[in-house]
C-alpha cells in the first residue's frame, strides 16, 4: 500500500514537472508576432458546415465523430493562420473525399511542407513515421493561433510518444503518435525564412 502511494505520488510530480517543461517550451516560442487572430472567421464557419455535412458518409468519420467541428476549427483554422502569417495564400477549401487530399499542405507554394495544429496543452498529433517536415501552430482560442515554427522530419520521428494521445481509440489504431520534441521547432518569421529552414 506504501509503495502504491509512493507511485501515485511520484507520477503526480512527474506530471506537474512535464506541464512545465511544456509551458516554458511554448511560452519561449511564442510573442506578439507569431500571434494571428483570424480576419476571416466567417469563411472557416461556413466552410466546417460545409465539409461536416459531407464528411457524414466516410466510414473513419462514422466511426470517430465525436468534436468534428472542434477538430476542423483547430486543423483548418491554423492553416488561415499560417496564411495570413506568411502572405501567401494556399488553403485548399474545396470539399472531396479524403483519400483525394493526402498533399503536403504548403504543395502550392512548391514546398514538401505539412501542418499540424494542436489546442495549447496538447501535443501535436503525427505519423509514426514521418516523410516531410511539418509547421507546428497552436490553438489559443477559437479564432487565434500562435506560429511556433519547423520541424525536421528527423526530430519528428525522433521525439515521440504514444502516451500523450489523449484520444484511446486513436492510440489503438497503432497509426500516429505525439511529436513531444518542443525544443526542436525552428521559428521562422516570414516566408523568406521558412525557404531557408525547409
Amino acid at each position: 500500500m506504501k509503495h502504491k502511494k509512493n507511485w501515485i505520488k511520484l507520477n503526480k510530480k512527474v506530471n506537474q514537472l512535464n506541464s512545465l517543461l511544456y509551458n516554458y517550451m511554448v511560452n519561449s516560442l511564442l510573442n506578439q508576432y507569431n500571434t494571428v487572430k483570424l480576419l476571416e472567421t466567417n469563411k472557416l464557419d461556413q466552410f466546417i458546415k460545409d465539409i461536416i455535412a459531407k464528411k457524414k458518409s466516410e466510414s473513419h468519420h462514422k466511426a470517430d465523430p465525436h468534436n468534428e467541428a472542434y477538430r476542423w476549427r483547430t486543423g483548418i483554422g491554423g492553416e488561415m493562420a499560417l496564411e495570413q502569417y506568411l502572405g501567401k495564400p494556399f488553403v485548399d477549401f474545396s470539399i472531396g473525399d479524403s483519400e483525394d487530399y493526402h498533399i503536403p499542405d504548403l504543395s502550392k507554394l512548391g514546398l514538401n511542407v505539412g501542418i499540424k495544429t494542436v489546442e495549447r496543452g496538447k501535443y501535436p498529433v503525427i505519423f509514426k513515421r514521418s516523410e516531410r517536415p511539418e509547421i507546428i501552430i497552436l490553438r489559443l482560442s477559437d479564432d487565434t493561433f500562435g506560429i511556433l515554427g519547423l520541424v525536421t522530419s528527423e526530430d519528428l520521428n525522433k521525439h515521440q510518444n504514444d502516451d500523450e494521445i489523449l484520444s484511446p481509440a486513436l492510440r489503438a489504431r497503432g497509426t500516429k503518435t505525439a511529436f513531444t520534441g518542443l525544443h526542436k521547432i525552428k521559428p521562422f518569421k516570414d516566408f523568406d525564412e521558412l525557404l531557408r529552414l525547409a
